[in-house]
């Protein structure tokens, strides 16, 4: 009984497939929609080569917390999302974004289908949605002859320059041109450049005091590992601050909890990616820092310099425009403290 379930889910996917293969093979020829002429059609130049985009897309499908932010700071809302697997929900729909979708929940307006994992999205629910436009990462390009047959899809890349760190700066043209919101990109980039001024003229007395800030990445149990090249650390940096780095260990790198007492620095940020947003009750994150003898010992804990934050925000799982402005207006309220203390 399960394997002819198994065999007759099959096959309504394959359909379903097929009709979606039909319609895109019908859109790639020429086919616009009503509201769409071909004066207002573009090639989008993406990570996987050009496509054809038409019109704005009303029904968008993102497949990342990273495109999510971006769309919704351009001013389109999401028909579809696929989130990453710990934070994927049960239901079939977001009916209460704000509630289960972390950080970004607040600014969705839509109830978007759940396409489930990001890793391996549900083929069968972007076929029932049937949206005008996916749009993915880089990293997704084994989904991607699939995924053009259900409709047009783009998979961007915001780490394109691998001497800088990952940033919606690098992709966000790409974005804009395939939602046909070029217009407001040039003030999402103003938009940033005032919160890291105000970042900055906030931040000064800790500039001045404490430059120098070492960020790692853990799960405060079993691993832990330099994290200077990510959102946080491109934000600091911009506002001014020294991003501590190891000669001869790689950026990312996993490292022993020894050599953390070793390193120079007047401040630590660790980015707790084994803490589960969903929790209201958040796990102890000092007291496991302090369990250790050789962290506890430092200057930077003993001193209340060392901070733990979330990694789905902070550490780049979630990326972005909105993601940006979060972390810098939270940063003044997590450092200031440092200096009115003293």
């Amino acid at each position: 009984m399960l394997k002819l379930c198994s065999l007759l889910s099959l096959c309504i996917l394959s359909g379903s497939l097929t009709v979606a293969c039909t319609r895109a093979s019908e859109v790639s020829k020429g086919e616009l929609a009503p509201s769409a002429s071909p004066e207002s059609c573009r090639l989008v130049q993406h990570e996987v080569g050009k496509t054809e985009v038409c019109g704005q897309p009303q029904k968008v499908a993102a497949l990342s917390p990273h495109l999510l932010d971006s769309i919704l700071a351009l001013g389109v809302q999401p028909s579809g999302y696929a989130d990453s697997a710990e934070s994927v929900i049960k239901t079939p729909v977001y009916n209460n974004p704000s509630e289960q979708i972390p950080y970004l929940g607040k600014w969705v307006t839509t109830k978007p289908v759940a396409i489930g994992d990001r890793d391996s999205p549900s083929l069968e629910r972007l076929t029932l949605l049937k949206p005008d436009l996916i749009l993915g990462e880089h990293w997704q390009d084994d989904e991607y002859p699939l995924l053009t047959k259900i409709a047009p899809t783009l998979l961007f890349n915001d780490a394109q320059n691998p001497n800088k760190p990952q940033s919606w700066q690098q992709n966000i043209q790409g974005i804009a041109q395939a939602l046909g919101r070029q217009a407001q990109v040039e003030e999402l980039l103003a938009t940033h450049d005032q919160y890291i001024a105000q970042a900055r003229a906030a931040l000064e007395p800790v500039l001045q005091t404490y430059p120098r800030i070492l960020l790692l990445h853990s799960d405060l149990d079993t691993q832990v590992g330099l994290a200077s090249n990510n959102t946080t650390g491109r934000l600091l940096r911009e506002i001014g601050f020294e991003i501590v780095e190891l000669e001869g260990v790689k950026i990312d790198a996993t490292i022993s909890w020894e050599i953390i007492p070793q390193i120079e620095t007047q401040m630590v940020i660790v980015f707790d990616w084994g803490n589960d947003y969903f929790k209201s009750a958040k796990a102890p994150r000092k007291e496991k820092w302090a369990r250790n003898p050789l962290l506890r010992s430092m200057p930077a804990f003993q001193q209340g310099r060392v901070f733990f934050v979330d990694y789905y925000l902070w550490g780049s799982h979630t990326r972005g425009p909105l993601s940006d402005q979060l972390i810098l207006e939270a940063l003044p309220d997590l450092l200031l403290p440092l200096v009115e203390e003293s």
